[in-house]
């Protein structure tokens, strides 16, 4: 349900209200276009997202941008959220007896001081209290271990580690989750935690296809690029884990994920793609924006913008290369609009450099206060006109398959600087033993009798097959070729057939190399079904020959 006031002047279907002091009523997923209305029902929504559209003042027509936008938030994403466990348990550092008495009436609280005066003033030490120095935090919300060189003066022995679900710590330096370095907001933030609290689940792992780490080999770790330090690479059990506590649902991970191992669940790559295509259908505008929504508060000081078709995400990490050639190919110019968050451009540089390759550039990046000029300087520019499918099983064939729709124009730049790509070599060290095969996450490597095969549009520059070559034969360059991205063969070596089967089983390389390590020649020739049944035919036939011989002498006595 879209609720929108009548004051407004907005063309859109959904339930108009004439003013804020009317009453109405919603259900389900509501979209609030003006801030009154929502603060009028919110005791009675759930799923909701208030959108201020008096901002959209700042365009040319108004109606027309609203017209997108709303089309855009028209499509819910049900989120999915997790209980995040506190306990009640609270460390205070410090020496404010106020905090620390207000504090000790809500959760059990730990205080930690050098200061005499305080721990002679909290006698008879109903609040737990430890005489001594902080040496350092380790954890997360719900379980922190704080080291500590003091005194337990409750206990009356000696501690070096203090624990709880939260602390206090005015001189904490970093940002961590259940640690606050303010007094006050920490007491306030404290007291709203105390037991546990709802989390929003932004991401999950899939590990089944994730490329980060197998048998002990680190590959692609583009994900621990988080501007939150929320992924982490946990060598132990080789998978990525997201600390959904420090995680503040920015999308980069998913984003960038090449394997699509990272499921968004905020806003997922397919609902991206769909309200991009509900607003292409109708919009009359020629230009998209993908818009940060923390940045429409912006436009209050703007008036008389040039028009466009907006389309807010919760940041702009959300969207990645597909979302903004998808857009292009629809026949967009595109602009990205973020807000002071951490933008990272690796997914916006990918879209960039595949439209600079077939001569295009109607891709910028723009914040208010520059867009007019962008917009001026994106009028000019072309866009693609091609009939296109979207398809494949992750995130880089995807890229692929728009790639291919481009490839009706001719290519205008053709190599590219480029840490997500990569092209391998393999030199004459190689027997074809199938390991770069078997460890590379986006199946860019195949054998077909002899040769290996190679696609340089779906390597990720992961590097796992390098390291994880027994032979150490493959090279990896990290480049963007849009003149080598088919697959092609990049090793052949004769294979011998088994006298038995006929199957070719092994490279002559290899065979010369195991034929010398062994001193074995004749078995090695055969595969390795055939081998066992070789062998016990031999057994056989010398036992029948021990028989046989065993019966003439028999005879012959």
């Amino acid at each position: 349900m879209i609720v929108i006031c009548k004051k407004l002047g907005i063309d859109f279907e959904g339930k108009v209200v004439e003013s804020c002091d009317e009453d109405f009523d919603v259900e389900g997923y509501t979209v609030f276009t003006c801030p009154a209305l929502y603060h009028k029902v919110k005791d009675k929504v759930a799923d909701y997202k208030v959108l201020d559209l008096r901002v959209l003042k700042a365009f040319r027509n108004p109606n027309e941008v609203a017209r997108a936008i709303l089309t855009a938030e028209s499509i819910y994403q049900e989120p999915e959220f997790e209980t995040v466990d506190v306990g009640n348990s609270v460390i205070y550092v410090g020496d404010n007896l106020e905090l620390i008495r207000e504090l000790s009436l809500h959760c059990d609280l730990i205080v930690i001081t050098q200061n005499e005066d305080t721990i002679r003033e909290l006698y008879p030490y109903e609040i737990r209290v430890i005489r001594g120095k902080v040496k350092g935090v380790e954890g997360s919300i719900g379980k922190f271990k704080v080291h500590v060189e003091g005194h337990d003066v409750v206990r009356g022995k000696d501690v070096d580690v203090v624990e709880a679900g939260q602390v206090i710590y005015p001189n904490f330096e970093g940002r961590v989750e259940g640690i606050y370095s303010d007094e006050f907001l920490g007491a306030f933030k404290v007291l709203s935690n105390l037991g546990g609290f709802m989390k929003l689940v932004a991401v999950k792992v899939n590990p089944d296809v994730c490329g980060a780490m197998k048998s002990g080999i680190v590959g692609c770790t583009f994900c621990l690029n988080c501007p939150n330090s929320a992924i982490k690479l946990n060598k132990v059990w080789n998978r990525i884990e997201v600390d959904l506590t420090s995680c503040r649902a920015c999308g980069f991970c998913s984003s960038i994920c090449f394997t699509s191992a990272m499921e968004n669940k905020v806003l997922s790559h397919d609902k991206l793609i769909e309200k991009i295509e509900r607003v292409s259908e109708v919009t009359k505008l020629d230009t998209i924006a993908f818009v940060c929504e923390r940045s429409l508060g912006e436009l209050y000081k703007f008036k008389n913008l040039p028009d466009v078709a907006i389309i807010t995400v919760p940041c702009l990490n959300h969207v990645n290369e597909v979302h903004y050639l998808y857009t292009a190919l629809k026949g967009f110019k595109v602009l990205a609009i973020p807000c002071d968050c951490n933008f990272k451009t690796d997914c916006f540089d990918i879209a960039v450099k595949t439209l600079r390759a077939f001569g295009f550039d109607c891709l910028r990046i723009a914040r208010w206060e520059d867009f007019e000029n962008v917009f001026e300087e994106l009028r000019k520019a072309r866009v693609p006109k091609v009939e296109f499918e979207l398809r494949g099983k992750n995130k880089r064939e995807m890229w692929l398959s728009l790639v291919e729709s481009l490839m009706v124009y001719d290519l205008k730049e053709r190599v590219f600087e480029s840490k997500h790509f990569g092209k391998i070599k393999i030199d004459d060290n190689c027997t074809l033993c199938n390991t770069c095969i078997n460890f590379c996450p986006m199946e860019a490597i195949r054998k077909d009798e002899g040769k290996i095969l190679f696609n340089h549009a779906l390597c990720i520059a992961c590097e796992m097959c390098a390291k994880a070559c027994p032979e150490k034969a493959i090279t990896v360059e990290k480049v963007l070729d849009f003149g080598d991205l088919g697959e092609k063969v990049v090793f052949e070596d004769e294979m011998i057939r088994c006298p038995r089967c006929g199957k070719p089983h092994i490279s002559k390389r290899a065979y010369e190399k195991l034929k010398a390590l062994t001193g074995m020649e004749k078995s090695l020739l055969f595969c390795k079904e055939c081998r066992p049944k070789i062998i016990l035919e031999g057994v056989y036939e010398e036992i029948v020959r021990e028989i046989e011989e065993m019966r003439r002498r028999r005879l012959g006595e």
